[in-house]
């Protein structure tokens, strides 16, 4: 799957493995909006090397939760990664999964019994603030640009093209509406 966009010379492509510093810039970056701390500061307690350490390994980690780069989209401009999306398919698992991914990583980075608590401790207020299901079949998670690639399209790139995969893959299966629409 690939998109190309000659007026913004913009490149869409699924994400690899060798994209995994890069997304976890945009999951930390998509988390903190535009403030200075978000969900992932909370969850890790690390300065920014230590939270894109952590989410560098949960971009890679099996299993394969809601961050991992097979659910990503990423934007190149001159042959560089500018942008991407991350997105996937809600199910009764999602968050088990996320859960044992998160749990993987922390033991490959030997988390204390001192450190969850205080993750937990630190992140607590946060889980009061998530909706209940709406019944959705598609999140779209983390979307983040490059400062510099601002602008330019990049997103709205990323998202067109998830939204077209995600409409293929409806009508693949035989579905009787679009879950996207221009």
């Amino acid at each position: 799957m690939a998109i190309w966009r000659r007026q913004n010379e913009i490149f869409v492509r699924r994400a690899r493995p060798d994209d995994a510093d890069f997304l976890a810039w945009v999951t930390l970056c998509a988390s903190r909006s535009q403030l200075k701390r978000g969900i992932w500061d909370l969850i890790i307690g690390a300065d920014e090397n230590g939270c894109l350490n952590y989410l560098t390994r949960l971009v890679l980690a099996e299993p394969r939760s809601i961050f991992h780069f097979e659910n990503a989209l990423v934007a190149e401009a001159e042959g560089q990664p500018a942008a991407a999306l991350s997105g996937f398919e809600m199910h009764a698992d999602v968050w088990r999964i996320l859960s044992e991914a998160m749990s993987a990583v922390q033991r490959d980075l030997e988390w204390s019994e001192a450190d969850f608590k205080a993750s937990r401790e630190r992140s607590a207020p946060l889980w009061s603030c998530f909706p209940e299901d709406v019944g959705a079949d598609w999140v779209i998670e983390s979307v983040a640009t490059k400062p510099e690639h601002r602008g330019r399209g990049m997103a709205s790139g990323t998202i067109g093209g998830d939204c077209g995969r995600r409409r293929s893959a409806r009508e693949a299966a035989g579905a009787d509406h679009d879950i996207y629409r221009e």
